[in-house]
């Protein structure tokens, strides 16, 4: 399933049980993309939509994950990651522009099998 927002493309991954879509960070802020991949998921209005700021502080998010200036060519570093509930789902959204979106069912059995994949090495 995919459904198409101001962000680009919204992919439902129907083995994982996740949705995911990027948006650009240097152009959209965090928290704004967030607000917009949870309007293309529920199909509802902005407005419908719970506030943000019921579960997670909008412009922390933004801080935490803006990224404050450009590693040199040689230097790689992993995304920043926050990931909060929202109503039933696990909302996971990385500096590199990435959201991807569980249910908190699915979320916790993905954990878990980390988890446990962790446990065997």
């Amino acid at each position: 399933m995919e459904t198409t927002n101001l962000l680009g493309t919204v992919e439902f991954d129907l083995d994982a049980g996740v949705y995911r879509a990027r948006y650009d960070p240097e152009a959209t802020a965090p928290s704004v993309a967030v607000v917009d991949m949870l309007r293309a998921i529920d199909g509802a209005d902005v407005a419908e939509l719970e506030p943000l700021y019921e579960v997670v502080d909008p412009e922390g998010l933004d801080l935490v994950l803006e990224e404050r200036s450009a590693p040199r060519s040689d230097e790689r570093r992993p995304p920043k990651t926050v990931s909060f509930p929202y109503r039933e789902l696990v909302v996971t959204v990385r500096s590199d522009g990435v959201i991807d979106v569980a249910s908190q069912t699915d979320a916790e059995r993905e954990s878990e099998g980390v988890g446990a994949a962790n446990e065997e090495r």
